[in-house]
């Protein structure tokens, strides 16, 4: 169960403990910066930065240190106020994911019964072939066919980890091929190859969720539907793809050309 550290703790709670740390702590280190870089035009009572600090700290008890006390204690009370706002910010952010894996974890398995159409697609994996039984690249530029693909299109859901006929394979092989043979490098090497295949652009284009299922880890891919066209780079060409049906092909010059003129309305709808 999530603690949700936001609600246990009191705004005003915090506030207080804020400007606490702006007289207490942000007031001596300010003016012992100020010191360290000025104390040849000062006459003060400290040949050191430890006796002046202290010094300092004596000092701010004092009725004449009450304004500069009370500034330190807005600016203390204020970064609370920012801190807390980070922290609901994140919070909900994190609550949005986790209801999101629920609603996707419910869907899965109506998606994979309803098989590969013109908006999912099933793939095995993202570089490691199964049949081969090695790391092999030409994989992940079929990834890459397939996102520009749903992009150039009315985007679409790529799940990686089910062979065609949607049976369950999971991306553990995968994972063990990288670097960080975890879900967090799976989702690394999948944005890299996003970023060097179709472009940074497109990288804002997919969202990665990770799901259990049959004993197994699913990687859903939600693709929105591109702006502009989306290219596939391939050397010095750049290459078209279109979502057609189940399958992704691609486009000759002339049926480039043809569909990006009437791409604006698809792109709208």
């Amino acid at each position: 169960m999530l603690i949700n550290l936001h609600q246990r703790i009191p705004i005003s709670f915090k506030i207080v403990i804020g400007a606490l740390v702006g007289v207490i702590l942000l007031h001596p280190l300010v003016t012992l910066i100020f010191w360290l870089e000025f104390n040849q035009l000062l006459s003060t009572p400290s040949d050191t930065a430890a006796d002046f600090l202290w010094w300092r700290i004596r000092e701010s008890t004092s009725f004449e240190m009450f304004p500069m006390n009370l500034l330190f204690a807005g600016l203390g009370a204020g970064l609370a106020l920012v801190l807390d706002l980070v922290e609901a910010l994140s919070e909900k952010s994190r609550e949005k994911s986790h209801i999101l894996k629920r609603q996707l974890s419910d869907q899965l398995p109506l998606l994979i019964a309803a098989g590969e159409s013109e908006t999912t697609e099933f793939k095995e994996s993202l570089r490691w072939d199964v049949k081969e039984g090695r790391v092999n690249k030409k994989l992940e530029k079929v990834i890459a066919k397939s996102l520009a693909g749903f992009m150039n299109h009315r985007g679409g859901n790529l799940l990686i980890g089910l062979s065609d006929d949607g049976t369950i394979k999971g991306i553990e092989s995968d994972c063990k091929t990288l670097r960080s043979k975890n879900q967090d490098g799976f989702e690394r090497a999948l944005i890299d190859l996003v970023n060097n295949q179709l472009g940074a652009n497109a990288a804002t284009m997919v969202h990665i969720q990770f799901l259990d299922y049959g004993g197994h880890t699913i990687c859903w891919v939600i693709v929105d539907s591109a702006l502009e066209p989306v290219y596939l780079k391939d050397g010095n060409i750049s290459r078209y793809f279109l979502r057609l049906g189940n399958s992704t092909r691609e486009l000759d010059v002339r049926e480039a050309q043809d569909h990006i003129a009437q791409r604006s309305p698809i792109g709208n709808n």
